[in-house]
């Protein structure tokens, strides 16, 4: 049994002074913390601040020893406090009762020191350590209750994520593809020869199409069922840079693992939405996209030159332990995956997603995933 490294705290109780004194001489010299009650009621009160130990006299003035262990027993603060009997009597009816009101020890005076330290030793150690193992299985337990919590919360958010993506595929939809077909049929259906808007035609069927594969190509480009996220990142740049006009620069260093669909998918959508939002919202110009594994850690992290995040957004975001605990900042309207979305979907997967403000101008928002925790049947 190893005994913990914080000294115990022994309680002796007992109306004379000079086994008081004498108990709690021996207990100090071999390093316990003593407090002393020479009465039931200052026992009580003692007892109250959760001492490791207790050594009860049987025979107190205002107080039988036995009737005072059993109100111990009875409250939920000192329940779990082991109490050893100093007894002048040591015939087996005494030691029942003793036994019978909650005590887990006796020692009858006058006794051996050898007898004391060893009961005291023994005792004291295992209610440090009960208490110890009591201590972290209710850290534990509320630790499960967290968890539990965040994850019947990332329940709902990928539920509301669902929708919001379904929203906003509908609105891309509906303000290009849509329009233009529409304006298709009332073009066909118009009384005019239809040989005099062939090229008009042909060019709004095509331009429609165009549309549709853009957008198939942007939610799962074929190069990442083919050539791994990099590659798809490359082509997401170009995409970028030639409808919105920002300079992306990829970068990536270290060969790529193994990577599962859902993490792959994830941060290619999630590096999507990030380059678009630096583009329209963030006023940014260039942005570096860049890829590293070290080993253990996969990190995706994209660094524009833009408006960068609210401070104040920011330093509630540091204080209030993530970005899930408050309104998206001004840079970043709701919809699409947005951050809290992003960051559910990582946290799904087993990793973090940090943001801070670049040092001149700009923010950075990384995605980080240990490789262990990413690795999958694609290659990256």
């Amino acid at each position: 049994m190893t005994a913990p490294s914080v000294p115990a705290r022994i309680l002796v109780v007992d109306d004379e002074e000079t086994t008081r004194l004498y108990v709690s001489g021996l207990l100090e010299k071999e390093g316990y913390a003593v407090s002393t009650a020479a009465c039931g009621a200052h026992a009580l009160a003692a007892a109250a601040e959760r001492p490791d130990l207790i050594l009860l006299d049987v025979m107190l003035p205002d107080a039988d020893g036995f009737a005072l262990c059993r109100e111990l027993r009875a409250e939920a603060a000192t329940r779990d406090i082991p109490v050893i009997f100093l007894t002048a009597k040591g015939d087996e009816p005494e030691i029942v009762r003793g036994f019978e009101s909650g005590g887990v020890d006796y020692i009858v005076k006058p006794f051996a020191v050898a007898v004391l330290l060893a009961r005291v030793g023994t005792h004291a150690t295992l209610s440090q350590l009960s208490r110890g193992l009591c201590s972290a299985l209710d850290d534990r337990t509320e630790r499960l209750q967290q968890a539990n919590l965040r994850l019947r919360e990332l329940n709902v958010e990928m539920a509301t994520l669902d929708e919001r993506q379904r929203r906003q595929l509908a609105q891309q939809l509906h303000d290009t593809t849509i329009q233009q077909l529409v304006l298709t049929r009332i073009l066909l259906e118009g009384e005019v020869d239809l040989a005099q808007r062939r090229d008009q035609l042909v060019d709004l069927v095509a331009g429609s199409i165009r549309q549709l594969r853009s957008l198939v190509f942007e939610l799962s480009p074929p190069l990442l069922r083919s050539g791994g996220l990099y590659p798809a990142l490359e082509w997401l740049a170009g995409e970028v840079r030639e409808q919105w006009g920002l300079e992306v620069i990829c970068e990536r260093e270290g060969a790529l693992p193994p990577l599962a669909d859902a993490l792959v998918v994830t941060l290619f959508q999630g590096a999507r939405e990030l380059l678009i939002n630096a583009a329209k919202h963030a006023e940014a110009q260039r942005a570096t996209l860049s890829v590293r594994c070290d080993g253990a850690v996969l990190t995706l992290c994209i660094a524009d030159d833009g408006r960068g995040f609210d401070p104040d957004w920011l330093a509630r975001q540091a204080s209030g332990g993530g970005i899930a605990c408050a309104a998206p900042p001004p840079r970043n309207p709701a919809g699409g995956f947005g951050l809290y979305s992003l960051r559910s979907r990582i946290e799904l997967l087993g990793g973090c997603l940090t943001l801070c403000n670049g040092r001149a101008r700009g923010a950075e928002v990384g995605l980080s995933i240990r490789v262990d925790a990413a690795a999958g049947e694609r290659g990256g």
